[in-house]
């Protein structure tokens, strides 16, 4: 742990260690003022909270699990009808990679922080990190602006005693060993925090990785259904009451089967003839489908919905990318739409070529 102190004085008349006992008036020239060892104490505080209030974002983003995963049952969500948040979220949740790399470095932002030395590199990453999120969730209004923005400022706070060398380093100056300081000059509890420490650091990211990592199956997303795609529908027979709605079974002109998800299910959404949406999560068990659906969208909606009901299908495959949905008397025929699915299957090119921007 560096024993300079930022609050003390700017000469390096303070670079004996903690142990050495200088006598006389040079003993007396090198006693800090009191508050120097609580102030540190509060830099010490305010970074254990910022890093442990990062974790949860940087492993929830790494395993995949805040955004998620872009799936067919989007496909029909059309751009007028999306919130600005999920949006961005379906934006984020199209590309892991870029998803991973967020993560990534709030997770870097937090091991930093957590080790004296580098801890004013983990603030700088932190801040900038943090003002790129506060700056997402002003625009796309993402409810979490004040938590955002409070550990944006938390990193600006935690760098001040090393904005001299920040400047330095920005104008091609030497910028001399970082700087921090001691809570305590005892040393016993110099040495005792020396290598404790450290140790809880490492506790602290392989333990919240582990326990993320296993409560979220590691970000896999399991295999996807027979039916898994997006589809056209042709509705015939008698029609059947969907629960929750004024809607019938004839009534549905498209409906698109998730290929993520497990646990409670699959997404799953239906469009109606008059435009409607409707989404859902579904299951499947050998060639019978359980849709527990939600109420039709409108207006603003939050991300925890009570059920509207449910409604099962048996159902069957007949033909290449045709299936066959049958309950109480009515047939779905569904048809695979291609152009629905367009953005799933365009795939990467490394290429130039004419640019498809649609």
């Amino acid at each position: 742990m560096e024993t300079t102190d930022a609050f003390e004085s700017g000469s390096d008349t303070y670079n004996h260690a903690p142990d050495e006992k200088p006598s006389g008036e040079e003993s007396t020239a090198r006693t800090r003022p009191r508050w120097v060892g609580p102030a540190w104490a509060l830099h010490w505080l305010l970074r254990m909270v910022l890093a442990v209030a990062l974790l949860p974002y940087a492993w929830t983003k790494i395993f995949h699990v805040q955004m998620g995963y872009a799936d067919y049952s989007d496909a029909i969500v059309q751009y007028g009808e999306m919130s600005p948040m999920g949006l961005l979220w379906r934006f984020m949740a199209f590309s892991p990679t870029v998803q991973f790399l967020a993560g990534l470095a709030e997770l870097m932002a937090v091991i930093l922080l957590l080790f004296n030395r580098t801890a004013w590199l983990g603030a700088l990453i932190a801040a900038l990190d943090m003002s790129v999120v506060f700056l997402l969730n002003l625009t796309f209004d993402v409810p979490v602006k004040q938590l955002s923005g409070a550990m944006a400022l938390a990193g600006l706070v935690l760098l001040i005693p090393n904005v001299p060398r920040v400047v330095r380093f920005a104008i091609g100056r030497s910028t001399g060993p970082a700087i921090s300081g001691l809570i305590w000059r005892n040393r016993i509890f110099v040495r005792i925090s020396r290598w404790v420490s450290p140790i809880l650091a490492v506790v602290i990211v392989v333990g919240s990785g582990l326990a993320t990592g296993i409560s979220m199956n590691w970000g896999r997303i399991g295999p996807p259904e027979g039916i898994s795609g997006v589809y056209t529908v042709t509705a015939s027979g008698k029609p059947t009451e969907i629960e929750g709605t004024d809607y019938t079974t004839k009534d549905i002109t498209q409906v698109a089967f998730g290929q993520v998800g497990s646990g409670n299910g699959k997404r799953m959404s239906v469009r109606y003839s008059n435009g409607d949406f409707q989404d859902a999560l579904y299951s499947v068990d050998g060639t019978s489908i359980t849709a527990v659906l939600y109420p039709i969208r409108k207006g603003a909606e939050t991300l925890i919905r009570d059920s509207s009901g449910t409604i099962e299908f048996e159902y069957s495959k007949t033909g290449d990318g045709e299936f066959s949905l049958q309950t109480e008397g009515a047939e779905l025929k569904l048809q695979n739409d291609e152009e629905r699915r367009f953005l799933f299957d365009r795939g990467f090119r490394w290429g130039p070529e004419a640019p498809v921007n649609r």
